[in-house]
């Protein structure tokens, strides 16, 4: 049951933007993808691949109008815009990165094509049936799923696919993640086996759960370790900000143990570990019902 906050995230992102995180992923803002294809790639390339995968699922034209629940900084929009010739309409909670968003927009040369909305996707300022195609990366689990799907049922034309990249719950996922998830990063988390139940509701006709858990979070803390090591004064820098201390601290004292500043990059790696043991990744691919 989703306890949504909308002003919570606003202000986490806005954070999170602040402190630099995205360039570490220079604009992606979600997690990367890692197959026989990349094995070496840094996260960032992985990250961008993750996108292409997205965009090969999706079924739009040129000319047809997509909207990006929870676009986040742009990025993936644009990249649809670019690679289709759809428009893509994008809306985000956060101030910051609905700036950025634009200027990305505008150094692509694609301010036209792409139209970025500063709100609740929740709250669409879209009519009925507005869009010929719609996704939710990484997003859908700030907002509470059930209502998620009803705004995108209602926001989407008939037949129209909708595609989500959620980060579904392990069965073995302890409450206290669960707790973790919902008060510092204000995250809902289900398990996948929801979905059908989830989207017959709302009115889509289920295509496909894809689990990709092996090719995202399996290999996602060996990753970052390379890109901490990489990266370091970076890393340095967001996990010393003042959210992600609290974070960091928190974390510590749930743990029963003390926080020292210097080991803060081991904090976070521990914490990208746990989330690992307690979350899949995975793809849905679904239809708006006739």
């Amino acid at each position: 049951m989703s306890n949504y906050k909308p002003e919570k995230v606003a202000r986490m992102y806005d954070s999170l933007e602040d402190q630099g995180e995205t360039a570490i992923l220079l604009d992606q803002y979600h997690l990367g993808y890692w197959d026989e294809t990349n094995p070496n790639a840094s996260p960032t390339e992985a990250a961008d691949r993750l996108t292409e995968i997205m965009i090969g699922k999706v079924t739009i034209q040129a000319g047809e109008r997509f909207c990006d629940l929870g676009c986040g900084v742009g990025a993936p929009a644009i990249q649809l815009a670019q690679a289709t010739g759809c428009f893509v309409d994008g809306i985000t909670i956060s101030q910051s990165q609905y700036e950025k968003a634009q200027q990305l927009a505008a150094e692509a040369g694609l301010s036209e094509q792409t139209y970025f909305i500063l709100g609740d996707a929740l709250q669409m300022p879209s009519e009925d049936a507005t869009y010929h195609g719609g996704w939710f990366f990484e997003s859908i689990f700030h907002m509470g799923h059930r209502k998620a799907l009803q705004e995108a049922s209602r926001i989407l034309k008939p037949g129209a696919t909708l595609l989500i990249a959620d980060l579904p719950a392990r069965p073995t996922m302890s409450e206290e993640f669960k707790a973790l998830c919902e008060e510092q990063s204000h995250s809902f988390v289900i398990p996948k086996e929801d979905y059908p139940e989830l989207l017959d509701t709302a009115g889509f006709d289920l295509i496909e759960i894809e689990d990709v858990t092996d090719y995202v979070i399996t290999p996602l803390v060996a990753k970052m370790k390379i890109a901490c090591q990489q990266y370091e004064s970076e890393f340095l820098k967001y996990v010393q900000s003042p959210q992600m201390k609290d974070w960091l601290q928190s974390y510590q004292n749930r743990r029963g143990m003390e926080y020292v500043e210097s080991e803060a990059i081991n904090y976070w790696i521990q914490m990208l570990q746990d989330m690992c043991n307690n979350l899949e990744y995975a793809l849905v691919t679904a239809q708006k019902r006739a």
